[in-house]
């Protein structure tokens, strides 16, 4: 993707969380499918847009750009909590990996 296609996609995303846009506005806006809707807001991120969501998910996904901390603070947890999941989930294969190489 490039930069600049991906950075537009803040020009679509309302600041504050009470009008949060739903993945499916946001990909008709776009002009795509929510799919790629998701992938150009996580390229966004990546490249340093502050952009929220109230759910990670295909139909219940809403987008926003917060005004406070208070709005930031639920994605916060729920990427923490997401990362703190796969790192558990990971943990056996790493065991496994570094019992398999001893």
């Amino acid at each position: 993707m490039k930069d600049n296609i991906s950075f537009n996609v803040i020009d679509f995303i309302p600041y504050g969380k009470k009008n949060a846009i739903s993945n499916e506005e946001l990909a008709i806006r776009l002009n795509t499918d929510k799919r790629t809707a998701r992938k150009f807001v996580h390229h966004a991120r990546v490249k340093g847009a502050n952009i929220c969501s109230t759910c990670e998910g295909d139909e219940t996904a809403s987008y926003y750009i917060p005004l406070s901390v208070e709005e930031a603070m639920p994605y916060r947890r729920m990427q923490r909590s997401r990362i703190a999941s796969a790192e558990a989930a990971l943990k056996p294969v790493e065991d496994f990996i570094n019992n398999f190489s001893e």
